[in-house]
Formats: C-alpha cells, structure tokens, sequence
C-alpha cells in the first residue's frame, strides 16, 4: 500500500481520538463545576448548621440533668412536645435521651440546617459543665437596668490560685456588647480588675429550681450568719427578705428567698443567691469571696442597687465547697458531633 493511502485513515483517526479527548475533558469540566457547586452548597449547609448547634446550645439553661429538655414545654413525657426545641431561622431540631447510661447526664440533639438550597443534619451529644454555675462573679437573671451610685469592685482572678482560669464579672441574659457599654457607663462606680473578662450572654440562673432543692436539704436559717470571722460553711435559706444591719460573716451557700438588703456589713465566702434582687445602702458592705446569683425581681423591685459597697473576687474552692454542701446547676457543654450527611 502507497504511504498516500495510510495518511488519511490516521488523520482521520487522530481526529476521532481528539475530538473524544476533548469530549471527555469537556464532561470532566462540566462535572467538576457541578461537584464544586454541590461542596460549596455542602460547606455553606455544614456551616449553617454548625453555627445552629452553637445557638441552641447557649440558649439551653444550666441545670442539673436534661429531663425538663426532654419533657418539653408541658413537663411530661409521652405528649406531642417532647425534646421541643427553640431553634433559629433555617433550623429545625429535637432533643432525646442519650443512648448509654443516665449518669452522667447527656442529651442527643438532632439538628438539621438548611442554606444556599442545601440541606444537612447532625446529631450533637451535649453534657454538663465540670465546674458549677457559669463562669461570671455576677449571674443575673436579667440585664442590669439600675445604676450604681456606690462603688462595685469586681476581681475574676482567683483568690487562691493565681494560675486558675480567670472569670467574667457579669453574665446576664443580653448581649455582651450590651453589658459591657452597662459597665463602661458606670465609669469609676464600678472597678473592674486587669484578669475579670467580659461579660458573657447566659440564660438565667435556675434559682426556682435550685430552691426547691435547697427547701428539701433541710437548711439552716439566718442564724448561719455570725459575728464572729470564718464561720463553718452551711446551707442557709432564708424565707422572704433578710436584711443585715450588724456585721456579720458566713460561708457555704445563703439563699435569700427575696430582697437581699445590706445595711451593715456581710462577708460571705461562697455563694450567695438573692432572689429579690440586691440593695447595699450607703453605709452598707457586700464582699462575696465566690458567686452572686440574683434573679430578675418582681415589678418595682431592685435587681441590683449599690449605695454603698459591693466587692466580688472569685473562689473557686468557695464555690467547690458549697457545691458539695448542695449539688449546684451547671452549664450545658458540647461532648461530640456526627455528621449525618
């Protein structure tokens, strides 16, 4: 066969298997600008429903175990709202009894996102805090509206160990932004040490719940409080208001059924709850080596007003103590994630 022959059957050839390369590059392209669509709308999917499980998880309350998230709204189990959960824009979800043994307490939250037309869920295994109430030396139950005519000193380094993990001087249910401006526009009023850190949004104390479990301790009563230095630490309640007009000390837990009225001089190592808000008259001294937890007062009623001095400095051997005289509410925490596509 003449060279001539051949030439044309290989060009021929030659272009067949060309234009089949370039095909096939071609559907490579097209597919690989599909995938990096659906990983973006995965990643954008993925993200959303990661920031989903940090919203629900800092809105859950502190607390001891996980059964009223479970019940749901009504308190039983068994009806329609059980494991309802309070979820943001582009999020749905539940909360069930983790598989396992019940202590330590766990919940499984069963989150689904959707964003950018994509979709992407995940269950969430969330537990409790190690450490009691939330790191903070003021928990409120809600933002601080009044204005402190006093001085409030506030120190989060610890007061034993230096190297401890420092606190927050307020958490409150607002924004920290919000609470941090209520601290600026105190000015010199209220005194804020180098290692207190910045306030930090927190649902309220569950100072309801922790009363019954104080009723049912059998506590003492106001004369916990003595005159003398470093009484013995005990479980105080004291039913409706309780004003001090000596000075006094105590130590332990003190669960003021009502207004906290300061008067004369209270030095407390441990913590303090008020659950009708707090009054230091101008003559009056608050110092707290520990935790203040005041819930939101009824109408009219002080949340928290400072005449005279307040002064809080962290103790996390305080706070430890009084968490083995009554188990205290912790924060709910994050355990694990798996995704579920």
């Amino acid at each position: 066969m003449k060279r001539g022959s051949t030439a044309l059957p290989a060009a021929l050839a030659a272009l067949v298997v060309s234009a089949a390369l370039s095909a096939a590059v071609a559907e490579l392209a097209r597919i690989e600008v599909i995938l990096a669509g659906k990983r973006r709308t995965a990643a954008v999917a993925l993200a959303a429903c990661d920031a989903c499980v940090a919203e629900v998880l800092a809105a859950l309350p502190a607390g001891w175990d996980f059964a009223p998230l479970i019940a749901g709204p009504d308190g039983r189990i068994g009806t329609g709202d059980d494991g309802a959960l309070a979820t943001p824009a582009g999020c749905t979800g539940s909360a069930g009894a983790a598989p396992g043994p019940a202590d330590p307490p766990r919940a499984l939250l069963r989150l689904e996102a959707r964003a950018a037309g994509g979709r992407r869920a995940l269950d969430a295994l969330v537990g409790r805090a190690r450490a009691p109430g939330v790191p903070a030396l003021f928990w409120l139950g809600a933002p601080p509206g009044a204005s402190v005519s006093g001085t409030v000193t506030l120190d989060g380094a610890d007061a034993d160990d230096a190297s401890a993990p420092d606190w927050a001087g307020l958490a409150a249910p607002d924004a920290p932004d919000a609470l941090d401006r209520w601290l600026a526009d105190e000015g010199a009023r209220v005194v804020s040490s180098a290692r207190t850190r910045a306030a930090l949004d927190s649902p309220p104390p569950p100072l309801a719940a922790l009363a019954g479990r104080v009723r049912a301790a059998g506590p003492r009563g106001a004369e916990a409080l003595v005159a003398g230095d470093a009484p013995p630490p005990s479980l105080a309640l004291v039913p409706g208001d309780l004003v001090v007009s000596d000075a006094l000390h105590g130590a332990g837990v003190l669960f003021v059924d009502g207004l906290l009225d300061i008067r004369g001089a209270l030095d407390f190592t441990g913590l303090v709850v008020a659950a009708g808000g707090v009054r230091v008259a101008g003559a009056g001294r608050l110092a707290i080596a520990g935790a203040l937890w005041v819930d939101a007062p009824g109408v009219g009623g002080p949340l928290l007003d400072v005449a005279g001095s307040l002064a809080l400095r962290q103790q996390r051997a305080a706070m430890a103590t009084a968490d083995g005289l009554l188990p205290l509410p912790r924060r709910p925490v994050l355990l694990g994630v798996r995704d579920l596509g």
